[in-house]
């Protein structure tokens, strides 16, 4: 199943995780008593109005020692080491059968050898395994839809996002946006987004899923923007746009607010309910009308909304320019989506709920009994049939792309998001509902997640079950529903009881603690480590977060997997790795003189091709400020010399990084690092040098 986790034993790939939320921790504290013992007009000149901003820092200063703080952590992490030593004798028992575990190697090893391709489809979220071949014919087959895409090139790519970069700089700084934040949010080396596409199985060929026709395949485009030119400004235009969908009338946010609105209609006794829903919505919305009806909201309702400094003209800039900055790559090739959104962009969702508002604003003033939305699927109550039709074909008259189908009740039962209403006589009762696309996978019983996780999970599906039901018949209806699909995920008959939907959660609030992300390896260990923070007093600053590792679908779904190649000209990274690793942030490097084979390790949290550069341009100008420049001239006399890069690690947060990085050259002891040039390994984190295996 995609979400199962393998488990994991006490080694030295969790050890250095341990270790960097370690130094997480401690700079976190000692930041927290130093702000504690400011004053408030000191905390209040210092803070930013801005939200917490999700994306790595490329600045780390190292908080000054606190005698209390200090004292505490050393008790933590003493303890904890004791913990790691005791439970890495005891290894976990394995929860993949000998046969799993070998159907898993044949598995990655048909993937790496490029002969399948496996993916999860759009609505089930079952992994979807077929032929590189045909994926690849079904994905080309959807590209040569030119009303929709178009072919571009890596030139107008750099172009796009260089200026996109430029608009952000100066219109920020008229804003007033603080310099720090505005050089966090611009991307100046972003990667390219890239195009994969989910198997809608739900709709399967009409031969079949064994047809070979990519014609035959009916496919959900995903453009991954993850680390893209707009993918930080998109996250504070989302913050602030998103703001204005209270705004939008017939909106939902969830399953109970559509309940509320349908206890609130005034049903009559002949009164018809639909479902309506938008045919293909992101890749037929207009931009100029979605764009329009922001701007119509933003100019109504500003008054009462945060923009951060920004001005609606100033949002409406860095809007367009986001949404014209369209440009992906897919097996190698770029091309640029000309219509519509681009499902992945972040802004998507927001822009597509906002442009319906302008859609569906001639059915609101027939003030039908009921009317809500929920992205592009629509639920409609009318007094007649005659009137439902009317609706209907008012939505499809609003913009020519845009055109709805219509699904009416079978047995008087209709299924709207997780919930079918049955509606007869000016009555309606309800209760939960699965699609029948949906494969019911949920986090299976042996999957490495605390208990507490697990419960959690089935807690929540007997509670959404139990809750949007209207009576007892239908209530005992949805329980057995949720304890067959309980069941068909490992979990045993103790576990699959209804009561668990009324145990309630510890009421304090944790938000505030700072995390502590623990590897999840058993809850055995994770107990053992939340007293170790009761024995050193720090159970009311930090709280304990379980990383379950990664699951199945981590392991085989490869979304980049036609769009992981180098293109550094002259590489001298990936011919040492993968093709591909040039472009990865978030780094401890090792670089390797190919002529003495003396050693450097540094870090970065760039793209690492950015580093090399500075490097490689410190090396052949014989700078004597830079490590290889040193070591040419006072080792090669100032001959050219080559080199060759290496990843040792990946860690995106800094001040973990930086810790493991003054491991590895404490480890190491390379002969080109000076040794001032890493942070100081405190000497409660030198008693984990060992389990770190370096």
């Amino acid at each position: 199943m995609p979400k199962s986790h393998n488990s994991q034993s006490i080694g030295p790939r969790v050890t250095r995780k341990i270790v960097g939320s370690l130094q997480f921790v401690h700079e976190r504290l000692r930041l927290r008593a130093k702000e504690e013992g400011r004053t408030r007009d000191q905390l209040t000149a210092a803070a930013t109005n801005l939200p917490t901003i999700p994306f790595p820092s490329l600045a780390f200063k190292p908080q000054d020692p606190d005698p209390s703080v200090d004292t505490k952590f050393h008790v933590f992490t003493t303890s904890v080491f004791a913990v790691l030593g005791h439970y890495a004798r005891k290894r976990p028992p394995n929860n993949l059968s000998p046969a799993q575990r070998c159907g898993l190697r044949e598995i990655r090893d048909l993937c790496a050898a490029g002969k399948i391709k496996i993916s999860t489809s759009d609505k089930g979220g079952e992994f979807v395994i077929m032929s590189r071949e045909l994926d690849m014919a079904i994905t080309r087959y959807h590209l040569e839809d030119d009303r929709t895409y178009v072919p571009s090139s890596a030139a107008e790519f750099r172009e796009h996002y260089r200026w996109l970069n430029r608009v952000w700089v100066e219109t920020a700084r008229s804003a007033g946006i603080p310099k720090n934040t505005i050089t966090r949010l611009k991307n100046d080396l972003p990667v390219c987004p890239v195009l994969y596409t989910l198997i809608k199985t739900h709709k399967p060929p009409t031969s079949g899923l064994v047809s070979s026709d990519p014609k035959d395949y009916k496919v959900r485009p995903i453009i991954s923007g993850i680390g893209g030119p707009t993918d930080r400004i998109s996250w504070l235009l989302n913050i602030i746009l998103a703001q204005l969908l209270k705004h939008v009338p017939a909106h939902l946010s969830n399953t109970n607010m559509f309940l509320e609105h349908l206890r609130n209609a005034r049903l009559v006794r002949e009164c018809v309910i639909e479902s309506f829903d938008v045919t293909s919505l992101y890749t037929n919305v207009p931009n100029d009308a979605a764009l329009q009806a922001i701007f119509e909201l933003l100019t109504e309702y500003q008054g009462s909304l945060r923009l951060y400094g920004f001005n609606i003209r100033q949002l409406m800039t860095l809007l367009a320019e986001c949404l014209s900055c369209s440009i992906f790559r897919w097996a190698g090739q770029y091309y640029k989506q000309i219509r519509g959104l681009a499902m992945g962009q972040r802004l998507a969702p927001t822009l597509a709920i906002v442009f319906m508002s302008k859609v569906e604003k001639p059915l609101l003033q027939r003030k039908p009994l009921l009317y809500c939305r929920y992205i592009d699927d629509c639920c409609i109550v009318c007094p007649t049939q005659t009137e439902m039709d009317t609706c209907f074909n008012l939505l499809n008259q609003q913009f020519p792309h845009i055109q709805f189908t219509r699904e009416k009740p079978r047995d008087n039962w209709l299924a709207f998001l997780n919930v079918q209403v049955y509606l007869a006589h000016g009555e309606y009762k309800t209760r939960w509902y699965r699609k029948p696309s949906s494969k019911n996978i949920l986090i299976h019983y042996l999957s490495a997640h605390p208990i507490k996780t697990k419960r959690s999970v089935i807690g929540n599906m007997y509670r959404t079950a139990a809750k949007l039901t209207s009576s007892t018949e239908e209530r005992i209806w949805s329980v057995n529903m949720a304890h067959e699909i309980a069941k068909s995920n490992g979990y045993p008959i103790r576990e699959c009881s209804p009561r668990l939907a009324h145990r309630r959660s510890r009421l304090t609030d944790g938000s505030e603690k700072i995390p502590f992300c623990l590897p999840f390896i058993s809850d055995e260990v994770s107990n053992a480590v939340r007293r170790s923070l009761r024995q050193a007093g720090l159970q009311d600053d930090v709280r304990v977060v379980d990383i379950p590792p990664p699951n199945l679908k981590r392991h085989l779904v490869r979304n980049r997997a036609y769009d992981r190649i180098c293109t550094t000209p002259g590489c001298v990274i990936c011919p040492h790795g993968k093709d591909g690793d040039c472009m990865i942030s978030g780094t401890i490097y090792l670089i390797t003189c190919q002529a003495c084979g003396d050693e450097y390790i540094g870090e970065t949290g760039r793209p690492l091709c950015v580093r090399i550069k500075e490097h490689l341009d410190g090396l052949s100008k014989s700078k004597t400020a830079t490590p290889l420049g040193t070591h040419r001239r006072l080792c090669h006399e100032n001959s050219e010399i080559q080199i060759g890069v290496t990843i040792l690690s990946r860690e995106p947060e800094i001040i973990a990084r930086r810790t493991l990085e003054a491991f590895w050259i404490t480890a190491k002891s390379p002969k080109m690092n000076r040794k001032d040039e890493c942070i100081a390994i405190t000497k409660e984190l030198a008693l984990y040098q060992n389990l770190c295996g370096f």
